[in-house]
């Protein structure tokens, strides 16, 4: 497993979909320490399930998912794929079972390759794990 933090010191982060949506609409959403981390990344992922998350809200949006993807993608925001071992790690979080799937497997993806996961899911947050972070703060 990979670690959070890369060798050079910098560190390496999974953006949830609230991150991203914020990340683009409504950046101010986004806490202080969080924009800083975010800027200083030495790499920031975006998860495939979040585009998908996003189709089924284009009109809510008021943006295409196109766009929103092709603005993810021109930030450098790289895509990580969604494995059958991130997919497999989802046991870890048993906890979570029965609320949003795709959540539990964005955070299964972030545990698996070892990346901080940023976010502003209140049932995320509330797992206390050392690599969920809060994208408010």
């Amino acid at each position: 497993m990979a670690t959070q933090i890369g060798c050079d010191g910098t560190m390496r982060a999974l953006l949830d979909t609230n991150v991203l949506t914020n990340l683009h609409h409504k950046p101010t959403r986004l806490g202080k320490a969080t924009q800083r981390s975010l800027r200083d990344a030495r790499a920031l992922y975006f998860s495939p399930l979040t585009f998908f998350e996003w189709l089924q809200k284009d009109d809510y949006l008021g943006t295409s998912t196109k766009m929103l993807a092709e603005a993810t993608i021109k930030f450098g925001i790289e895509e990580l794929p969604l494995t059958a071992q991130a997919a497999l790690e989802a046991r870890r979080f048993g906890s979570l079972r029965g609320s949003d799937p795709l959540d539990y497997l964005i955070l299964a993806q972030a545990a698996e390759a070892g990346l901080y996961l940023y976010t502003a899911d209140s049932k995320l947050l509330g797992l206390d794990l050392d690599f969920v972070k809060d994208s408010s703060e």
